[in-house]
């Protein structure tokens, strides 16, 4: 584990202030669409993206998936204006995290602790019982405020906000906001836990949760938030590739190569093509000679 984690520091050096900005702003909708898929969330990231800018909350997908992604983005923005404040009380900022969560949702529920008894679908884990979560929240929350913040603490804060799971919904959401905040706020970017990595997400904390699983769980943390941070300097730490001929967006690129733009993910996910350079937004980029190798 020193050995990734000393590349996650040598990463974090590589991003710029200026960078970190422009990261922010995509975060805005990528976090929105990864943390929102991982819980069943049906919006495409094209059709969160349009939401979260737009703020739409209609269209043909059930109204709570919308008001979910314009939620998510406005409780980013909430840790993101958290980001710099010299101290900060985190039981109260859970609990407006929540809130905005579950805003226009739930509104009966939303940034309050659970009364009844929940479980988690498809695990044997034994949740708290409701009586005791406003105490187990309170000692969280106190120990959380007095250490300083750090990768670590962000990883057991995620992991505990789990395991107490005091809402009846949004408890994974609230987590994966929390987490980033204390990346954030410990000088990191926040971390991203795609939608192919979810069966190994949810196995890493359960695994903890069952089976005191301490390493394991780390060592998945560390290589996901490792990850994220390969993506960023990948897509805004280093300048695009000079190249004689223009590079393409990739729906310019699937038409050149005569194939649905389906076929050019499809690729990219089982690892046989990858962009050669992305724009300052996030986007990928292809080259022609990647094209006639693809012919």
């Amino acid at each position: 584990m020193h050995k990734i984690f000393k590349q996650i520091q040598e990463l974090r050096l590589q991003i710029s202030p200026d960078s970190f900005k422009v990261i922010i702003k995509w975060l805005r909708v990528e976090l929105t669409y990864t943390s929102n898929h991982i819980e069943g969330n049906t919006l495409t990231r094209e059709e969160t993206a349009l939401t979260v800018k737009e703020g739409l909350t209609s269209g043909s997908k059930p109204v709570k998936d919308y008001l979910e992604a314009k939620n998510h983005a406005e409780a980013f923005d909430y840790i993101v204006s958290l980001i710099n404040q010299e101290k900060i009380n985190y039981e109260s900022v859970i609990l407006k995290i929540h809130s905005l969560i579950l805003n226009g949702i739930d509104d009966s529920n939303r940034g309050r602790y659970r009364n009844v008894r929940v479980r988690i679908t498809g695990t044997d884990v034994v949740l708290p019982n409701p009586l005791k979560v406003p105490n187990l929240m309170k000692n969280f929350a106190e120990k959380l405020d007095k250490k300083p913040d750090s990768v670590f603490k962000a990883f057991e804060a995620h992991y505990k906000l789990v395991e107490i799971h005091p809402f009846i919904d949004g408890n994974g959401r609230t987590a994966r906001l929390l987490m980033n905040l204390i990346l954030m706020r410990a000088g990191y970017l926040p971390m991203v836990i795609a939608p192919i990595e979810r069966k190994r997400y949810i196995s890493a904390i359960n695994s903890r949760n069952t089976k005191g699983n301490l390493l394991g769980y780390h060592r998945y943390m560390l290589r996901v938030l490792k990850k994220s941070l390969d993506m960023y300097v990948k897509m805004f730490g280093e300048p695009e590739i000079e190249t004689e001929q223009p590079l393409m967006t990739i729906g310019e690129f699937a038409k050149y190569c005569d194939v649905p733009v389906s076929t050019i993910r499809y690729y990219i996910r089982v690892k046989k093509l990858e962009p050669v350079s992305y724009t300052n937004s996030g986007y990928m980029l292809f080259s022609k000679e990647q094209a006639e190798f693809l012919k």
